[in-house]
């Protein structure tokens, strides 16, 4: 049982007097965690840990991260030490400051309108679902929407266009986050491409559905296809293509994926380009499913390096690719992001999707 003051701004602080009197500490269990009787026996009289006020599993709840389950976050931060807890406080203070309180009526709405354009609210779980999942006869498209991508859509009205003519749109990164936020949404999830990839591959490997990749410089879409098959036993990548075809045209790529006889086609060539190349070509293709990836394919050939687990808790993660490569990301990110803010935050085009 926890104590709140019953009235005032900061009536959870109450909560304080709970941790002085030693019911709970400030990193614990999470108050939101249901354990069984059993687990709850070993971790209150073996693991000798309480309930707490900040937990991993709660920030990743916060941020809309889906990356670890339950147990393995529990066991992660059990097995922290006391500059772990510190850095814990300090980052789900932060995500409080950006995200806010939690706005459960707003779970129910499973499409959001974001910049005029109609975003899925989806946990990673349903992306995959729904990525996996048996369409029509036509392939069925989805791309993944982030700041960079907003920011296209404003200045390029071709490229709104084509964003809307998908059949699905995830939200990508902590802008989507923060913009759902200002336009009083709450997304179920942050469905990046980077971090929904694993779980995409082990679906893939329950329901012995096939991908196919295509895009980025040459070798490294077939470096990240055998990276993730020795990842993932069992994983079937029907074929691999880079997207540096000057000699190839669009017909002969297209033969060769549906060839492959692939379910879900995986196009990682960067925005526009990606978008503009599946909606021209997707009354060609037999795939179940086709999916605009950007760079997925440079990180999970290992050419470039993930950020460190605390940015991305923090949803800083744009950070370390800016660090990465300051010329190629410096308009994305140094420009594009306090753009991305200005439209949002003092235009208010979130909720108009108007310039």
């Amino acid at each position: 049982m926890l104590h709140n003051f019953s009235c005032g701004i900061w009536v959870k602080t109450a909560a304080l007097f709970d941790i002085y009197s030693g019911r709970i500490s400030f990193c614990g269990i999470p108050l939101t965690h249901r354990l069984s009787p059993d687990m709850q026996f070993c971790v209150i009289n073996q693991i000798k840990c309480k309930a707490g006020v900040f937990s991993l599993y709660d920030l990743h709840i916060k941020t809309g991260l889906t990356i670890m389950s339950k147990e393995q976050l529990l066991e992660q931060q059990l097995n922290g030490n006391a500059v772990d807890y510190l850095a814990l406080m300090i980052k789900s203070f932060m995500s409080v400051v950006f995200y806010g309180r939690t706005i459960q009526k707003l779970h129910k709405a499973k499409v959001l309108s974001l910049f005029g354009l109609n975003v899925n609210n989806t946990s990673m779980a349903e992306a995959v679902d729904w990525i996996t999942q048996t369409h029509q006869n036509k392939t069925n498209i989805g791309f993944f929407i982030n700041v960079n991508s907003i920011n296209l859509s404003i200045s390029d009205p071709e490229f709104f266009n084509q964003l809307s003519k998908a059949n699905a749109l995830f939200a990508d990164g902590s802008g989507m986050r923060l913009a759902a936020k200002k336009a009083g949404f709450l997304l179920n999830g942050n469905n990046n491409g980077t971090d929904m990839l694993p779980h995409l591959c082990r679906s893939c490997v329950q329901s012995k559905q096939s991908l196919y990749f295509f895009g980025a410089k040459p070798g490294i879409a077939k470096q990240a296809a055998s990276q993730l098959c020795n990842q993932f036993p069992g994983l079937n990548i029907a074929g691999t293509e880079h997207g540096f075809n000057e000699d190839n045209n669009a017909d002969e790529i297209i033969e060769s994926i549906n060839n492959s006889g692939c379910d879900i086609l995986l196009v990682a060539m960067g925005s526009p380009v990606q978008e503009k190349w599946l909606l021209e070509h997707r009354d060609k293709l037999q795939c179940k499913t086709a999916l605009a990836v950007g760079g997925l394919f440079d990180f999970y050939s290992g050419n470039i390096s993930r950020s460190p687990m605390w940015l991305r808790e923090i949803g800083m993660e744009w950070v370390w690719r800016l660090i990465q490569e300051p010329r190629n990301k410096f308009n994305r990110y140094v420009i594009g992001n306090p753009l991305f803010l200005y439209r949002t935050f003092f235009l208010g085009l979130v909720n108009t999707g108007e310039k």
